[in-house]
């Protein structure tokens, strides 16, 4: 994929891209080097530039900022006619909504008790990314996954948002410096603790587990409250957002930050569902094989499909074959 349309790219510098959206953009900067580094630098010139400058100023500084990081050799691959003119056309964009779109930004971010100025954009795109926060705070974030916080926290609310999954391990600070998550349906607070949290925007259910400490959380819309206990989960379907807690493994909800992935009482097609996710191909499981039988384990991430499928082999049951982008699990005979 060589080409991304510009209204892709301007959903995902205001926050509002859609699943569809996100799924473009990973093929759209998984395709080359080249389009990484010309859609990233388009949005750190979103963050960093925007509004100060005249059109024709933002879009020189974009291009000595492109040539800046890409390599004279491959920056001959790309075409600066072209470039620029894509530029023009997302600033010109850019000129006309900025009035109403700076009105947004500042309500929006006022009601954290942020500026413009102090939030910080952060996309994992096909990696995970670790950050570490002003206070000590350490996340780590999931692929495909996009996380909002401000340079320096101020006040007695130290508050962040995410779209997607984090582990964080939450600094502890003296006095009643609360650390506060925000995500479409739930909410987390904490004052020093290790948890977990899984919510997409898109998605219909969002979760929190417990691996250390003690966190409040809340559902959006109906006020629901619960203090979790280590080892527990809490659930929140976007459909009643009702808030329910189970019991879980938290150890495990978390190990994906160590390149695994963890399954517990899963069917084998439990186990393809999330080799589909992971590897973007379709897996279809024969019909004669055994659903009934459950496992539990991990799945070490590995570049290539064929190596996490040898290990399964080994310890399931199955056989395997790959066709192109299709992969066939049918029973050991």
């Amino acid at each position: 994929m060589n080409n991304i349309s510009d209204d892709i790219i301007w959903r995902y510098l205001q926050g509002i891209a859609t699943a569809e959206d996100m799924k473009a953009l990973n093929e759209y900067i998984s395709a080359s080097p080249d389009n990484k580094k010309y859609l990233f630098s388009i949005e750190e010139l979103y963050h960093l530039g925007r509004w100060k400058y005249d059109e024709e100023d933002k879009i020189n500084a974009a291009m000595q900022r492109l040539k800046s990081v890409v390599q004279p050799v491959e920056m001959s691959v790309l075409s600066e006619k072209k470039v620029k003119k894509q530029m023009k056309h997302l600033f010109l964009w850019t000129r006309y909504a900025a009035a109403v779109l700076v009105l947004v930004l500042i309500g929006w971010l006022s009601f954290r008790g942020l500026t413009s100025e102090d939030m910080i954009r952060v996309y994992a795109d096909n990696k995970i990314r670790k950050i570490e926060l002003a206070d000590g705070t350490k996340v780590w974030l999931n692929k495909g996954s996009v996380f909002e916080y401000p340079e320096n926290f101020a006040g007695d609310n130290r508050k962040v948002r995410l779209n997607g999954e984090a582990y964080f391990e939450v600094a502890r600070q003296t006095g009643k410096h609360k650390f506060t998550v925000e995500s479409k349906l739930m909410t987390v607070v904490v004052h020093g603790t290790i948890f977990n949290m899984k919510s997409y925007d898109q998605a219909t259910v969002a979760e929190t587990s417990l691996i250390e400490g003690e966190v409040l959380v809340e559902s959006g819309d109906d006020d629901s409250k619960i203090i979790l206990l280590p080892g527990q989960k809490a659930i929140v379907e976007e459909s009643s957002h009702k808030m329910v807690v189970k019991e879980t493994n938290s150890l495990m909800d978390g190990i994906w930050r160590n390149n695994m992935v963890p399954f517990q009482n899963a069917t084998i097609q439990d186990i393809a569902k999330v080799l589909e996710d992971l590897y973007h191909v379709k897996i279809e499981v024969r019909k004669d094989i055994d659903l009934t039988h459950t496992y539990s384990g991990m799945i070490e991430k590995k570049e290539k499909l064929e190596d996490v499928m040898k290990t399964l082999q080994n310890s399931i049951p199955i056989r395997y074959k790959i066709e192109s982008d299709k992969v066939l699990i049918e029973p050991m005979e």
